[in-house]
């Protein structure tokens, strides 16, 4: 063999080993990858199932806070101390509980087959408290009611969102999650983001929910008694040491309190807003639920949500 066709050679059997160890190595980045991806998937499955476990949590926390105070729910009580940080294996648990029976209720706006006026009244009111206009009221009555006249000069029916660059009709039903008022006349991002502290869509199943004055903030409060600002704020410093335990003690509380007003405000909830945070590995993940609790303190999901 020729010095020549030597150097052939060497060439050929270096080129080969060189195609060799390329293949080599986009062989173990693909299973490295599938691995990766394999690791992946085992710790969001797990961290989901941390995340359903955190639910499980919140039930026993309302169950066992029926059994303690079956008539009162207050900000002292368990269920509204969170859990911040919790190591279980290799993830970190944490979970809240928020009564939802704080907020105002926009379904309340229409309970049955007609509008509520002293509801519309109070939530004009929260609108205008948070510098919002208080007749996109009239919008949300209009979203929810069976009919298809115009509640005032902010409402809308079909009509208006039929001509709309990408049409539909209201819902005419009441309202499944707050996050529906994006379709609603008038709502936008900075509106909703304004509200959606005070706000809450809960079943009107059995007539209107009542507002738990326990819980409530001042802005829900002022809603209902626009003038009973001192009231209010004394009630603010004293519910979670001693928190109002009955209608009695509620009209004892504003005893000018006006029939409406009264029959609007309760001390007991049955609905509760819960989020779980999970971190596991490289797995965050994060989980919203409306739990409806009993009066044996078992807690139904009425809804569950990823929250991104």
């Amino acid at each position: 063999m020729s010095r020549r066709e030597r150097g052939v050679a060497a060439i050929t059997a270096i080129l080969i080993v060189a195609v060799a160890a390329s293949a080599a190595t986009l062989m173990l980045a693909q299973q490295s990858a599938m691995v990766d991806q394999a690791t992946l998937i085992s710790s969001r499955a797990q961290a989901d199932q941390y995340a359903r476990a955190g639910l499980d949590w919140a039930r026993g926390v309302l169950q066992e806070g029926v059994r303690s105070s079956p008539t009162v729910d207050s900000l002292g009580q368990g269920w509204a101390q969170p859990i911040v940080g919790l190591p279980v294996e290799r993830a970190v648990v944490a979970g809240a509980i928020a009564d939802e029976q704080g907020k105002f209720n926009l379904n309340n706006l229409v309970p049955g087959s007609s509008r509520s006026g002293a509801d519309v009244q109070a939530f004009r009111q929260l609108l205008a408290s948070q510098g919002l206009a208080p007749e996109l009221a009239d919008a949300v009555v209009d979203w929810i009611d069976a009919d298809s006249d115009l509640s005032g000069p902010g409402g809308a029916e079909d009509a208006y969102y039929l001509s709309l660059p990408r049409p539909y009709r209201t819902a005419n039903a009441p309202m499944m999650q707050v996050e529906e008022l994006y379709q609603v006349r008038g709502f936008d991002a900075a509106t909703v983001k304004k509200l959606r502290p005070f706000v809450t869509a809960l079943p009107v199943r059995n007539g209107p929910t009542l507002v738990n004055v326990n819980t409530a903030p001042e802005e829900v409060l002022l809603a209902y008694l626009p003038d009973r600002a001192e009231q209010v704020k004394q009630l603010l410093r004293d519910r979670v040491a001693k928190p109002l335990r009955s209608a009695a003690e509620i009209k004892a509380w504003i005893p000018a309190m006006t029939a409406d007003q009264a029959t609007h405000l309760g001390v007991r909830s049955d609905y509760f807003y819960v989020r779980v945070q999970v971190a596991q590995d490289d797995v965050e993940l994060s989980t919203d639920a409306l739990l409806a609790r009993a009066g044996t303190g078992l807690s139904a999901t009425l809804w569950r949500r990823p929250r991104y």
